[in-house]
């Protein structure tokens, strides 16, 4: 662990990764506190309840959006569709499931970003959620699908401070800070 403390240490002389740094790990650290509070929100307002009360409601919505006449324009991969009939005969078949892993995946975003662990899944299960969220009628996710894309395409960067950072750093695998990042 000082090995890697002294190397970012190090690195950290040069006042612009200094800074770039920083504003990466506490933007990552703040995205993921949002994540962690909505699915701790959800966790303590009765999703658990393993009735399906809250996702169904929500799944019938998403499918009702997907699909014509509230959804209009070409398909030609028939993905509307297909992921409509999704969330009506697989997830809406069992909205008491729904309901458990909405909060849980939720607080592993949220955990996952905090600590700086395999940022790219992370992001990627953020927009999966994101996305679903929009569909079902939520109009406030566009700020987390811009962010979880940004975190997807910039993960290495995002997470030099933090678990996957250490991980690396201790088997080899990743050079000192100041090569990744261009000063």
């Amino acid at each position: 662990m000082n090995s890697y403390i002294n190397a970012v240490k190090a690195e950290l002389k040069d006042w612009k990764k200094t800074l770039l740094l920083f504003i990466l790990t506490a933007a990552r650290i703040i995205y993921g506190w949002s994540w962690v509070s909505a699915g701790w929100e959800k966790a303590t307002s009765g999703w658990f309840n393993f009735q399906g009360g809250h996702s169904a409601k929500l799944i019938a919505g998403m499918a009702a959006n997907m699909l014509p006449p509230k959804a209009h324009g070409f398909d030609p991969l028939y993905i509307n569709k297909l992921w409509s009939w999704v969330a009506i005969h697989i997830f809406n078949g069992m909205p008491s499931v729904t309901d458990f892993l909405v909060p849980i995946c939720e607080i592993i975003v949220g955990v996952g970003m905090i600590i700086g662990f395999r940022l790219l899944w992370v992001a990627l299960l953020g927009l999966f959620l994101n996305v679903q969220f929009i569909t079902s009628g939520s109009a406030n996710n566009f700020g987390y699908i811009w962010t979880d894309v940004i975190v997807m395409n910039f993960a290495k960067y995002f997470e030099l401070i933090g678990l996957s950072g250490y991980l690396a750093f201790k088997k080899g695998q990743q050079e000192p800070v100041g090569k990744r990042i261009a000063a």
